[in-house]
């Protein structure tokens, strides 16, 4: 019986020997993956997924969840589903004297703040900046500081500024920090800044981030600089200085930036640079309904500045197709993440064998997501009703302004046919007159007090068109200006013949010829044309 049995302990003891070997090599691989993460985030990924998770101790497990995390989140992949963190999380954060602790809660927080649950995230980045200070850990200090100062930009401002400036100055004092990192450390204090209304400051934290950025050379970085810099000027409603920005953002950026060429046509709206803005407007291509509804939108202000009514309500309707996409897509976003939480949860229960108590988690999860749900959809329909409103206010003060244009114009032309018909009517009279008394000559003689009446007339219904015109052609001579002034009034050119004592004929070389001295000579646009849309 015995030497049966001992065959049997045999293998039981290599077997342990063989799992006892198989922990330690992958406590050792959790050790290499960690220590090259930081460098190497991609090999440590490699490394990691050779690891065989289900056979690693809680301890191990909880390991092994957090560097995955920290390798995805360097090689530039957004943890969207929190299924392998939440493992490190539930570990950790009883245990905030573990040298792991303020890392765990960082992309805890991270994590939340990617999926809109600010309270929750400043939660979580808060621990991690308290726990990296009482460790010493300035690198993971500095990263929470900044994420929080993010986080709490709207709601807690003053704030915001005060843990950006700190995360900014921990950083710089680092032996080797980067200058890539101190550029955006002080753009993120820039930022803050804005949130506050410190507009002053943010100027002078852009002009350090600028002086250091130039020195670095790098296109991509002095394009982010700039950006902000215009950002603050257009807050500042210095239009010119803040298009200036724009376009060095724009230009300085090494390929095709959507997000900069709609800041760029945003800043030639501002400047009243309609057509640039638009032609910029014309070169995006792109199906992302955030974009989409930014361009209907500044199309949309580009309309109504241009007293293209149709066209601004056009665009507007096409602004809010898109704003009900966005929010469409964030509310089958938030469906999904439920859905999987709840599925994730219910897997876990399954394995642990606590089915009873899933159940009620089951229901507590699902009444807390259409909570959430019934939440999102009443301020989204609340947004809705507002959009409306403002959209149909909008349409009124469209309208309204056409209707004043339209008797703006109508009064003015009425203005302009009594002029014309009161110089037709002194023609007329002097033509009379001059049959009467035999006189035969073909011409009519305004005085100067005439010529003065009607100056004064056409400068102040035409707006300044007299004064434009000196400005923008100064050889014209005196009888050049008066010329042009019956011209601007629609005289006909028999008036006109009359008026200078020559024939029509030659009134109509003299159009042409006075093309030259407003420069359109060779264009097929008229002498009248021109001066009408003077």
């Amino acid at each position: 019986m015995m030497k049966n049995k001992f065959p049997f302990f045999i293998q039981l003891f290599l077997l342990l020997i063989l799992l006892t070997g198989c922990g330690d090599r992958h406590n050792k691989a959790i050790d290499t993956s960690y220590a090259i993460v930081n460098d190497h985030p991609d090999s440590s990924l490699t490394k990691l997924n050779h690891i065989n998770k289900h056979r690693l101790a809680t301890k191990e497990l909880a390991r092994f969840a957090l560097v995955y995390t920290i390798a995805q989140d360097k090689s530039g992949i957004d943890v969207g589903n929190d299924s392998l963190l939440r493992i490190a999380y539930t570990y950790y954060n009883i245990r905030p004297d573990n040298s792991l602790y303020a890392k765990c809660e960082y992309y805890m927080g991270k994590y939340y703040m990617l999926n809109d649950s600010t309270e929750l995230a400043s939660i979580c980045l808060q621990k991690a900046a308290d726990s990296a200070e009482k460790q010493g850990d300035k690198y993971t200090l500095c990263l929470a500081l900044e994420k929080l100062s993010k986080v709490i930009r709207q709601t807690n401002p003053l704030k915001a500024v005060e843990v950006a400036s700190l995360a900014e100055k921990t950083y710089v004092s680092l032996p080797n920090a980067s200058l890539y990192n101190i550029i955006y450390s002080k753009l993120n204090v820039c930022e803050a800044l804005l949130f506050a209304d410190s507009l002053q400051r943010a100027g002078k934290k852009s002009e350090e981030a600028l002086a250091i950025a130039i020195k670095l050379k790098d296109p991509n970085v002095l394009s982010d600089v700039y950006q902000d810099m215009s950002a603050i000027e257009r807050q500042r409603q210095n239009y010119s200085k803040s298009l200036y920005f724009a376009k060095a953002s724009f230009n300085s950026c090494s390929s095709f930036d959507i997000s900069k060429a709609l800041n760029l046509a945003t800043a030639y709206l501002d400047a009243d640079s309609l057509s640039s803005c638009n032609t910029l407007l014309n070169s995006i291509h792109t199906d992302n309904a955030e974009y989409k509804y930014i361009i209907f939108n500044v199309r949309h202000l580009a309309s109504i500045k241009e007293h293209d009514y149709n066209g601004a309500r056009n665009n507007a309707d096409s602004a809010y197709y898109y704003l009900e996409q966005m929010y469409g897509k964030q509310l089958s976003s938030k469906q999904v993440y439920y859905n999987s939480l709840v599925k994730s949860k219910y897997e876990r229960g399954i394995a642990k064998g606590e089915t009873r108590l899933l159940s009620w988690l089951i229901v507590v999860t699902i009444i807390f997501a259409i909570t959430i749900i019934a939440l999102i959809l009443y301020s989204y329909n609340q947004y809705k009703a507002k959009a409306r409103i403002k959209l149909q206010a909008e349409n009124e003060k469209l309208l309204q302004e056409e209707k004043i244009h339209n008797e703006e114009m109508h009064h003015k032309e009425i203005q302009l046919s009594t002029m014309r018909n009161f110089i037709l009517k002194r023609i007329d009279t002097a033509q009379k007159i001059q049959e009467l008394r035999g006189n035969r000559t073909n011409s009519v003689l305004l005085t100067e007090e005439d010529w003065e009446e009607i100056r004064f007339f056409v400068d102040s219904v035409e707006g300044n068109f007299v004064t434009k015109l000196q400005n923008n052609f100064p050889d014209l001579s005196e009888d050049d200006i008066r010329f042009m002034m019956l011209v601007r009034l629609k005289m006909p050119t028999k008036a006109l013949a009359l008026i200078y004592g020559i024939s029509e004929k030659s009134i109509k070389q003299k159009l042409f010829v006075y093309k030259t001295k407003v420069g359109i000579n060779g264009e097929k646009i008229s002498l009248r044309t021109f001066i009408e849309a003077f």
